[in-house]
């Protein structure tokens, strides 16, 4: 089982193997759990899910070190975190106010020990990733990062 967090009206069952429960913090026709992503813990058990898509939803958490670590949590290890987030040089990113961080390729390299920038800032967080996968589609920035023990 996967997990869609700030799902909004965006359905991914239909894209993607596995089956998805849809979380938001507002209820739409496709949502399954109601709930705040910036309340923690989030209502789920310790490596409940197998991966968690965040799509066009980080760029609205205030705080993402606790979003990331609450991810972490609620998968399981090897599973994956996809991200798709607008790219800081974009139009789009700046267009709207509810955009709290502007991401760039190496944003995520604080979770992941293996980059430099993981080296120097390892105390941030505990929990951390593998970067698999970054790179560009459009006005997007994407990444695929792997939970690791």
């Amino acid at each position: 089982m996967n997990i869609n967090l700030g799902c909004g009206e965006r359905r991914l069952d239909d894209k993607f193997e596995g089956g998805f429960v849809n979380v938001d913090f507002r209820k739409t026709a496709i949502v399954d759990v109601v709930h705040d992503l910036t309340k923690y813990p989030w209502p789920f058990a310790d490596e409940e899910f197998d991966n968690a898509y965040a799509i066009d939803v980080v760029e609205h958490i205030l705080h993402v070190f606790p979003f990331v670590d609450e991810v972490w949590r609620i998968v399981k290890p090897g599973g994956k975190l996809y991200i798709r987030t607008s790219y800081f040089e974009t139009e789009q990113s700046y267009t709207d106010p509810t955009h709290f961080h502007f991401f760039t390729l190496q944003s995520f390299d604080f979770f992941d020990p293996t980059t430099g920038i993981g080296k120097q800032y390892h105390w941030y967080t505990d929990r951390k990733w593998r970067i698999l996968n970054k790179g560009r589609s459009g006005e997007e920035s994407v990444f695929t990062m792997e939970k690791i023990i």
